[in-house]
């Protein structure tokens, strides 16, 4: 891939940010590189030309631009600066040599599973998982979920969580559910705190996608849906929320093939092999 010009992503009301994409923007055009800088956090990036994206944040700053860019989806870099950083590349003080092995194209695309989430008349492009939740102490909802014409299962408890495979180490794992490969078109229902004993986690591929009902809401009017953890919307009892793949395919650019399972063992000690190095 070679790189003449490159978006730079950042989010002005974070501390530093705006400071950071300045000064490599500066670094990038001083090599011979254009750069459009953006650091308006709700800005589209849908219209934007460029052969790479740069973004500094944490894993919700990657994927909000995912968002972001819409069908416009190009070569994305993320650096962290943030908590975790599962999803980002390279951490905020690799930054030059982020950029360099950019610019020398030695880092790897991983074209990742996106959906298209029809809610309440809405359509958002997500990337991580469809949440449908109960609203605050509201008691027991329940969802119903089908794909195509096969009930896959009806969730009594506090929700359902559907992960994608880039979702699935977000919180599907963190409420028990199983890590996925990033290359698998799946998709993992993980109960949230279910009242049902037989209610385990399931993995399917995720075909035509999938139909949530919900059937209750507990003792509040209203439930949620939220997509990637950033996008809210009020259902009601009665409510039916699709979830269905997209031919866009979020271009996740990483250090190598092998950096999801790295990042597993380095920052999750994952199936105990960080403690045998």
């Amino acid at each position: 891939m070679t790189v003449r010009r490159v978006l730079l992503v950042g989010d002005a009301k974070k501390g530093g940010s705006a400071d950071i994409v300045a000064h490599y923007s500066e670094w990038l055009r001083a090599r011979g590189v254009a750069t459009e800088v953006v650091t308006e956090r709700d800005e589209p990036l849908v219209d934007r030309d460029a052969d790479a994206v740069v973004v500094w944040g944490g894993d919700g700053s990657l994927l909000a631009a995912a968002r972001r860019m819409q069908t416009n989806q190009l070569p994305t870099l993320g650096i962290n600066r943030g908590r975790l950083g599962f999803l980002t590349a390279f951490e905020s003080d690799q930054s030059e040599e982020a950029l360099e092995r950019l610019l020398d194209g030695s880092l790897c695309e991983e074209r990742r599973l996106m959906f298209r989430c029809k809610v309440e008349g809405e359509e958002i492009l997500g990337l991580n998982d469809v949440v449908v939740s109960r609203a605050g102490a509201g008691g027991m909802i329940v969802v119903r979920v089908r794909r195509s014409d096969a009930e896959i299962g009806t969730y009594r408890g506090d929700g359902v969580i559907a992960a994608t495979a880039t979702g699935s180490t977000a919180y599907s794992m963190a409420a028990g559910g199983p890590v996925l490969a990033p290359d698998l078109d799946a998709v993992v229902l993980t109960p949230l705190a279910s009242h049902s004993l037989t209610a385990h986690p399931v993995v399917l591929s995720m075909g035509g996608g999938l139909e949530f009902e919900v059937v209750e809401t507990g003792d509040m009017p209203y439930a949620y849906c939220v997509v990637d953890g950033q996008v809210q919307v009020q259902v009601s009892a009665g409510a039916r929320i699709t979830m269905q793949p997209v031919d866009t395919r979020f271009r996740h650019l990483v250090q190598s093939p092998k950096q999801f399972f790295d990042v597993l063992v380095q920052k999750f000690g994952f199936a105990g092999m960080a403690a045998r190095r």
